[in-house]
């Protein structure tokens, strides 16, 4: 009992002393001594100054120490911004220490720690001489002589710990955008100088919006050392990372590839695994690239979307500031390409990478085509495989040597009952120059065999950006497409060449649409095609210049808003510094046969603006071929139809007027013979121009019935279609008029005179309706056939004969289907007639005929009380001498 009682006094004893030490302990830590003291312990572990803004300390169940706002400063050779900065550190005492007297740290608890790693100009980064290092005795280094040293304070600190951290980065004095987030892990100090990494990041990009990028894992084994981490061995992996996250978080943009990279590496310095090539500042690596399921962002994912495993072994010397991938390995489902890099890691970056082998088979390069064009056929497959090796060094990287070549194979594609034949080609880089020879791809059997490629020395005379006169002859072989590349580095120009010649264009349709490419929107072409298209850049791909032409020949144009097809018999389109031009030599079309130029001039107004130059020519436009190639069944919508495709549009249902609104076109038309219902006109000419739904009709000059006609035309297609019409009419024959049949051989004389008229809508029959207008009509050498006018009106009878006036002027008026005469004069020598009435459009008429006895000028007649009327069909009128209800005086 008295036992109990002396150890339960001891335990009390004990527990007082505990809480009284507790106590101490805690009024102690806020000295200025003991914080001094806590400070300058603290400095001397992380060897570098600190700063924090308040202690607390606690004995039981372990001794900790509690420090809020520490702040580790930075090498003043790295800069003067902090090293290591966080909210609170935990910081546990090892009892034995205490017990000694002395303070040592145990283990290190960072919360919210944010820390900066930077590299200075000589390559060196300060973490390297921050954890402590490993101490070797040099020989003789127990013999002393004279007084012993003081012996050096050992540093106990067991284990670092964070959570929720943050990494940045710092290249000298400038602050990167990348940096490192949620950053959580440990570093433990296995033995004297010998630490374990455990470390797991997200990597992070200032000012770009990231959704995931997956989880860094560092694993390894790091010396605490003044000798740049050595011994180490680090291993790193990194999977399920977006490629659009990667590339948004490595360049800031996303190219719009989508698809996942894993990775895995390891590194070591200083081990076994190293092997005996490595040395001091010589790290051996090994990487693992993973990227899977890549294609474009708008596409879905396929089964063959391309894989690509990349392996890369090597060294990374820091003391010569590069790192040697001594084996790149990169693997695709049925391609290899093997060779080696190096990498500047001191200064500028800088890239030398050297591929030995490259091994490329046809169903890769379909894989890559079908992850980003949309539209592919599924049954094209590609038998060929491409051979070669590159070199390209720098930063930005440029060309340095290369060299490719194919053996040629075969293509399948739909549409084709044949697989298309791929000639052998070759090509390289010289100097600075890349110079691909001619890529000939066969299309089907034609007429004539064909012959070798261009020989590349003829690419190769021809400077970038020089401008080709003529167009250089295409060698006669029919059925194939070729093209050439030339791209001088150096200048930083280029240029594509692209010819072909075809007897039946339709496979060059059919080849495009099988990638993807529909090169006929709403037409269709058939017939043979020959051309020749170069495309010049210079600087960049954004400035191209184009020439070149293309040569039809029996071929046909079926357009969406046309009843017929185009016949191009002979038609030759030109490009010149990226402006269209046409000759037409011969095409039938709209009931003629056609020939003349069309030119693509500068536009004045907006950049969307076409503004064309053109000079046609047709032997017979007949206004019915007219209704027959657009017809009733497609107006008024075929505008709607026919422009997007002649505009090079793929939306036939766009709106006609905002099509129409972006052609502006001006030129001269030419027709030999024009026919408009029962007007022919002969020798027709007119200049047109056409600008923001306005045409407009100038100088038009026509031969018609005898005689000539002048007249200008101004016609609003928006947005309701308005015409407009001004005319001039001399020495026309009035036995030449569109009069019913019959009519006609009754009128004879010449007609001079003015008419504007106006009219709206859309088709033949609203036209008609809306027609109005007025004009004057001058009359020489009249003779009516079949009544004797003036006998008639004076007997009171019908009176067969012929009537006769030297002139006659007068007025008429447009209106509701109708000519109407109000009070048309017709003079001889001893007499005036005066004709009202009307002629219908319907072929009927209703005029009355007034005699006037003639008399000296100036003096006043009255008008007979008898008239004559003529009413009824104009092919069997009817006829009679009637009162006239009203006299009239007529001065």
């Amino acid at each position: 009992m008295s036992r109990i009682r002396k150890y339960g006094k001891l335990a009390v004893l004990f527990v007082v002393l505990l809480i009284a030490a507790q106590l101490n302990a805690t009024l102690l830590v806020k000295t200025h001594r003991v914080r001094g003291y806590l400070i300058a312990r603290l400095a001397r572990t992380f060897g570098r100054p600190v700063e924090a803004s308040r202690f607390s300390v606690q004995l039981l169940p372990m001794p900790r120490l509690d420090i809020e706002g520490v702040t580790i400063g930075e090498d003043p050779s790295f800069g003067h911004e902090y090293f290591l900065r966080a909210e609170r550190m935990d910081a546990s005492l090892r009892w034995m220490g205490l017990l000694r007297g002395k303070f040592e740290f145990g283990t290190m608890s960072l919360t919210r720690p944010s820390l900066i790693l930077v590299r200075n100009g000589q390559g060196r980064w300060n973490l390297e001489g921050w954890l402590p290092p490993v101490r070797t005795k040099a020989p003789g280094e127990n013999t002393f002589y004279g007084p012993r040293p003081p012996s050096e304070a050992a540093n106990f600190l067991q284990k670092i710990e964070f959570d929720d951290g943050r990494i940045n980065f710092k290249m000298g004095v400038d602050k990167k955008p990348f940096a490192f987030t949620n950053v959580s892990g440990s570093v433990e100090q296995m033995g004297p100088g010998r630490w374990q990494l455990r470390l797991e990041a997200q990597p992070w990009r200032s000012g770009v919006a990231l959704q995931s990028t997956g989880i860094i894992q560092v694993r390894g084994d790091v010396a605490g050392t003044s000798a740049r981490l050595q011994p180490a061995q680090i291993r790193l992996h990194w999977d399920k990372v977006p490629l659009a996250d990667l590339f948004r978080l490595v360049t800031g943009n996303d190219p719009g590839v989508r698809g996942e990279l894993a990775l895995d590496g390891i590194a070591s310095i200083g081990t076994e695994s190293s092997g005996p090539s490595a040395g001091t500042g010589k790290w051996k690596f090994e990487l693992q690239a993973r990227a899977t399921q890549i294609h474009r962002w708008d596409l879905t994912e396929r089964s063959d979307n391309p894989r690509v495993n990349l392996n890369l072994q090597g060294v990374w010397d820091l003391t010569a500031g590069e790192a040697r991938a001594e084996q790149m390995t990169l693997e695709l489902p049925s391609s290899t390409v093997q060779g080696n890099a190096v990498l500047q890691t001191r200064g500028p970056a800088a890239w030398n990478v050297r591929v030995n082998s490259l091994s490329i088979r046809g169903a890769d390069v379909l894989a890559w085509c079908r992850a980003f064009q949309p539209g592919i056929a599924e049954s094209i497959s590609l038998d060929e495989s491409f051979r070669g090796e590159l070199a390209v060094s720098g930063w930005p990287l440029h060309w340095d040597s290369a060299k490719i070549a194919s053996e040629g194979g075969s293509m399948a594609v739909p549409g084709f009952p044949q697989p298309l034949r791929i000639d052998p080609f070759a090509g390289r880089i010289a100097g600075s120059r890349l110079i691909v020879e001619p890529v000939r791809i066969r299309l089907g059997a034609g007429k004539t065999e064909l012959v070798a490629p261009v020989k590349p020395d003829t690419l190769e005379k021809t400077k970038p950006g020089k401008t080709v006169t003529k167009p250089v002859a295409l060698p006669p072989a029919e059925n194939a497409i070729e093209a050439a590349l030339l791209q001088d580095f150096s200048s930083d120009e280029g240029r594509l060449n692209v010819s072909l010649r075809l007897s039946h264009v339709t496979r060059l349709f059919k080849l495009a649409a099988a990638f993807g490419k529909t090169l006929n929107h709403g037409w269709e072409l058939n017939g043979e095609a020959s051309a020749r298209l170069d495309w010049e850049w210079q600087h960049n791909l954004k400035n191209v210049r184009w020439k070149g032409y293309v040569d039809l020949k029996k071929a046909e144009l079926q357009a969406a808003g046309l009843n017929l097809p185009l016949k191009l018999e002979d038609v030759s389109v030109e490009w010149k510094e990226g402006r269209r031009a046409a000759e037409i030599r011969r095409a039938e079309a709209f009931g003629a046969t056609w020939s003349g130029t069309i030119e693509e001039g500068v536009a004045n107004g907006s950049a969307e603006e076409n503004q064309w130059q053109f000079q046609f020519h047709a032997d017979h436009l007949d206004a019915t071929d007219l209704d027959r190639w657009v017809g009733p069944r497609t107006r008024p919508n075929w505008l709607q139809r026919l422009l997007p495709s002649l505009l090079g549009g793929g939306d036939s249902g766009g709106k006609a007027s905002e099509l129409l609104r972006r052609v502006s076109a001006e030129g001269e038309l030419s027709v030999d013979s024009l026919t408009i219902e029962k007007i022919k006109l002969a020798q027709a000419h007119a200049k047109l121009s056409l600008r923001d739904l306005h045409l407009e009709v100038r100088d038009a000059e026509a031969e018609w019935a005898g005689g000539s006609l002048r007249g200008n035309v101004q016609a609003q297609f928006s947005p309701l279609p308005r015409y407009e019409i001004a005319a001039d009419l001399d020495g026309v024959n009035l036995a030449q008029l569109p009069w019913a049949p019959h009519w006609a051989e009754r009128w004879s004389g010449l007609a001079s005179g003015t008419i504007h008229f106006t009219t709206s809508g859309v088709g033949r029959e609203e036209l008609l309706k809306q027609l109005a207008g007025r004009g004057e009509v001058r009359l020489k050498d009249v003779e009516l056939r079949g009544w004797d006018v003036t006998g008639s009106v004076e007997s009171g009878a019908v009176r067969p004969g012929v009537s006769r006036w030297t002139s006659g002027a007068g007025e008429f008026v447009l209106r509701d289907r109708a000519l109407d005469f109000e009070a048309l004069q017709l003079e001889a020598p001893h007499t005036r007639i005066q004709l009202t009435g009307s002629f219908g459009f319907g072929q009927d008429a209703k005029l009355t005929f007034s005699l006037f006895p003639a008399g000296k000028p100036g003096a006043r007649s009255v008008p007979a009380k008898r008239v004559l009327q003529v009413s009824g069909a104009l092919d069997s009128p009817q006829v009679a001498v009637e009162t006239a209800a009203v006299v009239q005086k007529k001065p």
